[in-house]
């Protein structure tokens, strides 16, 4: 039987019943969350790291934990849902690690890569606030997605805005060939530096538009395909092997652009209705 609330306790908390106290928690889809988390938070130690010493290699390694924590956040829905334990609190733990992953440690990146080439000029102070206005930016997406998402299979084929680990992914991708391009190419690393706010300030955007993005490892993963799939499959994995610090880039900023495309595509070059006309209209010309 379940133990009545005292006056007092009525009274402290405004006359509604006392938060339930969560009890027990699913182990599995939890520990791959915090995974995300630790990598996350790592990728931050790895970005002062490179502020402190300029070493290229130590943003490099910021730029694959992100990448890394999406192996993380693409199981643990995934592990969840599979062992029927998806709960409230996995999504708001869920929320918090993409937050710390893909919100504040791409941003932080991003300030640390930019922080030398505009220091002490004009665009310091504005690449500052978009460093900041692209965590804000996964925030308020991530608020958004958990409010309106449901443990329902069905919500889960396609995003409304850019996800945030896409989002991040374009980011930490865009540093990755730095270290190779840094010992023939030097101008093209400065270049790439001083565009990151830029791309940062365009995923930002993204992530708290309505315009709507596929789930892709449903997509792909989900219900039986033909065989040929496989090789292809295969064949991207190699060439993800061998040109990785590229590729990455290549494919998430493909995936960031399809949205707007797709949404230029709808809009601007839709079939205009044709209204038919009415009986008595239709008597008047036949006669």
């Amino acid at each position: 039987m379940e133990r009545q609330s005292s006056p007092e306790q009525n009274k402290r908390w405004g006359g509604f019943r006392r938060p339930r106290r969560l009890r027990s928690i699913a182990l599995l889809p939890t520990l791959i969350t915090l995974g995300n988390g630790v990598c996350g938070v790592v990728a931050i130690f790895k970005t002062g790291q490179y502020m402190a010493t300029g070493n290229e290699k130590t943003a490099q390694a910021a730029a694959w934990l992100i990448l890394a924590a999406m192996i993380f956040d693409a199981l643990d829905g995934f592990v969840a849902r599979l062992t029927r334990t998806a709960s409230s609190f996995g999504a708001q733990l869920d929320s918090l690690c993409d937050l710390i992953t893909f919100g504040v440690a791409p941003g932080f990146l991003t300030y640390a890569m930019t922080r030398t080439e505009v220091a002490d000029s004009i665009w310091a102070r504005p690449f500052q606030a978009i460093c900041v206005l692209y965590s804000m930016c996964a925030l308020i997406r991530l608020a958004r997605f958990t409010v309106e998402t449901t443990p329902d299979e069905s919500a889960h084929r396609e995003f409304t805005g850019l996800p945030s680990p896409a989002a991040a992914g374009v980011m930490a991708a865009a540093v990755l060939p730095t270290v190779v391009l840094d010992q023939n190419f030097p101008v093209l690393v400065r270049i790439i530096h001083a565009g990151l706010p830029g791309l940062a300030l365009a995923t930002g955007i993204l992530m708290v538009s309505r315009v709507k993005y596929d789930h892709v490892v449903n997509r792909v993963l989900k219900g039986k395909r033909p065989f040929i799939t496989l090789v292809e499959v295969a064949l991207v994995i190699a060439l993800f092997s061998v040109l990785r610090e590229f590729a990455f880039f290549i494919a998430f900023f493909g995936y960031a652009v399809t949205g707007p495309l797709l949404w230029l595509k709808k809009h601007l070059f839709r079939r205009p209705v044709t209204v038919p006309a009415a009986p008595s209209e239709e008597r008047q010309q036949n006669h």
